[in-house]
């Protein structure tokens, strides 16, 4: 069983939790959600991250064949980054945003993010973050928030203007578990 605590969790587009901490065993599933402002101390074994910790980024593009979900699609801000980027800056419209990489490579994704902190400006961080987790995995009929007893695989999302609450053009994600 481990512990990880960061300033920000990202549960679902309205829970987004301050100081907390996730408890997880050796299944990738969550015992344990708290606050770390409820206890005097915290154990040793805790691993503390400066960032945003979401659930794993989902693609839809690897599933959508094979789903009646296809359907459903244009219920979404859907934007394919799996061949290439765009060179313009895309603005919200009013639809829930999806990012599709394609498929699942952190150091893919990485390597776009700088570039998607110039494209993506009238998004905020928390908005990327579910177009890259929540929503791709609600149109694909999975679970969506991070709860007590649901499997995930962790994501830290690092350097994220905090201040701002953007994508920064050094922010990247690593794989917590």
């Amino acid at each position: 069983m481990i512990r990880i605590g960061s300033q920000l969790t990202f549960c679902s587009p309205e829970k987004i939790l301050r100081r907390t901490a996730l408890e997880i065993d050796e299944r990738n599933i969550i015992t344990r959600i708290f606050s770390l402002d409820n206890g005097n101390v915290e154990t040793a074994q805790t691993l503390f991250f400066d960032g945003i910790l979401s659930s794993d980024i989902v693609s839809v593009k690897q599933h959508i064949g094979h789903e009646k979900s296809s359907n459903r699609l244009g219920d979404f801000q859907y934007l394919d980054f799996s061949e290439s980027l765009p060179s313009y800056k895309i603005e919200q419209t009013g639809k829930p945003l999806i990012m599709d990489f394609g498929i699942y490579l952190p150091d893919r994704v990485n390597t776009l993010l700088p570039r998607l902190a110039t494209i993506l400006t009238s998004f905020t961080i928390f908005e990327i973050i579910a177009a890259c987790t929540y929503y791709p995995s609600l149109l694909l009929g999975r679970t969506t928030e991070l709860t007590e007893n649901s499997f995930t695989r962790l994501i830290l999302w690092e350097n994220v203007d905090l201040i701002e609450k953007k994508l920064a053009f050094n922010t990247f994600i690593r794989k917590i578990n």
